[in-house]
């Protein structure tokens, strides 16, 4: 029932990510660049990183895994479009997810929706532009969105499937930090 209930949250979440809004600076499903102003909260992506060159599963390696407290294979996952992976471990105590999302503008859609969103905090990972939210304060998941390039948008998603085990958002960013860490430059 409660990864059920992870998938639904996740879905919940890409859906918010894909949709937007159309207001200024909001590119919601298009490929326009993005508007920046001076008072832009969003800063714009420094040192961009190629999401593309990889695909999701192989995002970590079975090393990291193991650093992270996974040891079972990622398996390859497509929710609403976004190609993506998700580990589990045996004991079926954590989940990370991590999905990519081309051609839209993610944390600008998702920051426009920030008076709907329980918990969201702009901030970095990895030198990069991110937003940490959670759906429910107290809730047991905590995602992570990184542009590693403009439109190209990274999302990690950890979810603690034992409740009131662990809190999520620290897990999260570490697995995104790994993630962010793997991935090779933009060049071109």
């Amino acid at each position: 029932m409660r990864v059920v209930l992870a998938v639904l949250g996740l879905v919940a979440a890409l859906t918010s990510c894909s949709a937007g809004d159309a207001s200024p600076g909001s590119a919601s499903g298009s490929s326009a660049m993005p508007v920046s102003t001076p008072d832009d909260p969003i800063p714009p992506v420094r040192n961009p990183k190629n999401l593309t060159a990889i695909q999701p599963c192989l995002l970590v390696t079975s090393v990291q895994l193991d650093a992270h407290g996974i040891d079972q294979p990622g398996e390859p996952k497509d929710v609403l479009g976004l190609t993506g992976c998700e580990w589990t471990d045996s004991a079926r105590t954590r989940q990370f997810a991590a999905f990519v999302d081309l051609g839209n503008d993610v944390l600008r859609n998702v920051y426009n929706q920030r008076n709907e969103i329980p918990v969201l905090e702009l901030t970095k990972v990895g030198g990069l532009p991110a937003i940490r939210t959670k759906d429910d304060v107290d809730g047991d998941s905590c995602y992570f969105r990184v542009a590693t390039a403009e439109m190209q948008t990274l999302i990690v998603r950890f979810t603690s499937l034992r409740p009131g085990r662990a809190k999520p958002c620290a897990p999260a960013k570490a697995f995104t930090e790994t993630i962010v860490s793997n991935l090779p430059p933009l060049t071109g």
